[in-house]
């Protein structure tokens, strides 16, 4: 019996009820506001060391994130002891140094000038300007750490943060994979594209913003020694931070630059304060001009496209609401805002809201979106997926060991044995590449049977396409891409493609000879992914084992795990698709 479907009225109703409660939670817990804005922060800077170490070492994604949280406490343990001492001193420095400019600025002595009815005295100017520095001393010369301080002000605060960053960062993919499948298939593409333009934003102002203040502050600090600048390394910092105040920090440096220029003079240039000024805010305005011109589109990329009058005012009126956070978040805020806007402006105007990439697929139904992407190529594993496995290890499990029956079962004993079978596999393949690498060939030709037949390799003379394969594989062939990825060497995946008869169905075969690690390290797969000049994210990967799949998944690719060879259920959750076998496939391409 279907359930009744709710009537307009009853939409609306709920839908005025859920808002008001979205609205009752925010206001109750508007104290968790900034920390899980903070854990989702973290999540989007962490993904990307993450997803590196998965793809350099085919770890699970748990042990990766636990590595990397290790060695972040070993670089904070370490950062009092290395960096902090001269942190400090750089800040009292500057700050003394700020202290000195605003006293010269209150004390000095000018000229009146009368123009008409009206007297301008330089003695209330200079006073006004040493009122408005102190009032910025107080941002420019604060505690490095305040914009922390709303997040550790608790050990509770602390591990909340930590540890919704932990499950968000590992948990990643399937929290993608399912907001995607929320949405209505015929909008799924169309979720996904947002998705990734507005990730774009966000990595390009985040990761951009760090290297252009850190480039920024290596500049001014090398141009500002070079011309004899008091306190050269305290301004080079202020400048660096200064930088995470779009359009409005340059300024702030460079005025407080040339006034300390202005009323200390140069360590070694024989010039007066006011030429030394000069040149100073040349070197400011200089500086500003490689920064306009090279670092910000280089490194921030032209994803952030606004106007400067727009990141302005939106910085200032963020920094007025939200504090430290608004200083940092308003530019990618507004930005991914104008992406979202865009959107609905195209839909209502029935105009395509995002740019052509290239030549679209000719027939792609609304099933060949694995993921909410748009395949275009298949890569598929050999053993497992294409091939019959030798579970004889297993079977022996199962009917050896009869004194384990009443503690273990035979079909117990047979999972574990499967189980352990997949787990070799990463250390299987490791131990081949480095006999590889060394070239000890004759020591790898020799202990090779073992440890195929520890991942289920059948001999090569053996090798079996599994039922329906071939023609599953000419039908796709005619509409993707295909790709085949073995650990065999490429003799052995040439000799059974021959017998086969599919040696002209496959665009890129790699093999173990190809690259010089093998899965789950991603070597292989990227190496697929350049020959056959897909993106990344439109490529379908299958394999029945998810330590194999993990490596496509720190690709940004689509995954599918086959049920056909070791894998079982429980164990790919994680993937885009599970499939009984391999030609079921066909029901979603």
């Amino acid at each position: 019996m279907n359930s009744r479907r709710w009537s307009n009225v009853t939409k609306i109703i709920v839908t005025a009820a859920l808002v008001i409660l979205a609205i009752v939670f925010v206001v109750v817990f508007r104290a968790m506001i900034s920390p899980t804005i903070v854990a989702f922060l973290l999540t989007f800077i962490l993904s990307y060391p993450v997803n590196w170490i998965q793809r350099q070492t085919g770890w699970a994604r748990g042990t990766t994130i636990a590595a990397l949280y290790g060695l972040i406490l070993a670089l904070v343990a370490l950062t009092p002891a290395l960096l902090f001492p001269r942190l400090v001193a750089l800040f009292l420095s500057l700050r003394t140094a700020l202290e000195e400019l605003i006293a010269s600025l209150q004390t000095t002595a000018g000229p009146v000038f009368i123009f008409g009815g009206y007297q301008l005295s330089v003695d209330n100017v200079l006073q006004q300007i040493g009122d408005a520095l102190q009032n910025i001393l107080l941002l420019a010369t604060a505690n490095p750490m305040s914009i922390l301080q709303g997040v550790t002000n608790g050990v509770l605060i602390v591990v909340y943060v930590l540890v919704v960053n932990f499950w968000l960062l590992k948990d990643l993919h399937t929290l993608q994979r399912l907001a995607i499948r929320m949405v209505p298939a015929n909008y799924q593409e169309d979720m996904r594209r947002l998705g990734q333009e507005l990730g774009e934003v966000w990595q390009a102002f985040l990761r951009g913003q760090l290297f252009v203040c850190l480039a920024m502050g290596s500049i001014t600090w090398v141009a500002l020694v070079i011309i004899g600048m008091p306190n050269a390394g305290g301004l080079a910092l202020l400048a660096g931070v200064m930088e995470f105040l779009p359009s409005v920090g340059p300024g702030i440096s460079g005025t407080i630059g040339t006034a300390v220029a202005l009323f200390q003079g140069s360590t070694w240039l024989p010039v007066g304060h006011v030429t030394f000024a000069i040149i100073a805010l040349i070197i400011y305005s200089i500086t500003a001009q490689i920064e306009n011109i090279y670092l910000v589109p280089n490194l921030l990329g032209g994803r952030v496209k606004l106007h400067p009058a727009v990141v302005f005012i939106g910085t200032i009126n963020a920094t007025i609401v939200f504090g430290a956070l608004g200083v940092l978040l308003a530019t990618p805020v507004i930005a991914s805002a104008r992406i979202i806007f865009s959107y609905l402006y195209h839909k209502l105007v029935d105009l395509d809201p995002f740019e052509s990439t290239g030549p679209q697929q000719i027939g792609v139904r609304i099933r060949g979106l694995i993921g909410g992407r748009k395949i275009e190529a298949l890569i598929f594993e050999l053993d497992g997926t294409l091939t019959g496995l030798d579970l004889g290890l297993a079977e022996w499990a199962s009917t050896h060991l009869p004194w384990l029956d009443r503690a273990v079962t035979p079909a117990q004993r047979q999972a574990i044995a499967r189980w352990l079978m997949v787990r070799c596999e990463g250390t299987i393949n490791f131990v081949i590449s480095q006999l590889g690498r060394l070239q000890l060939n004759h020591d790898l030709k020799r202990v090779l049977p073992i440890l195929d037949r520890l991942q289920g390799f059948t001999p090569v003379e053996q090798m079996t396409l599994l039922p329906g394969m071939a023609e599953t594989l000419r039908e796709l062939a005619s509409r993707y891409q295909l790709g085949l990825v073995s650990t065999r060497d490429c003799d052995a995946v040439e000799k059974f493609l021959a017998h086969a008869g599919l040696a002209d169905l496959f665009d890129v075969v790699v093999g173990r000879e190809d690259v010089r690690n093998l899965l789950p390290h991603s070597e292989s797969l990227l190496v697929l992914a350049t020959r056959l000049n897909v993106d990344p994210n439109h490529i379908l990967i299958l394999s029945d084992t998810e330590i194999n799949l993990r490596a496509g998944r720190a690709m940004e690719m689509a995954t599918a795990g086959v049920l056909w060879g070791l894998g079982r259920e429980p164990e790919l959750q994680e993937t885009d698709l599970i499939l009984p076998t391999t030609f079921d496939l066909l029901e979603w391409l």
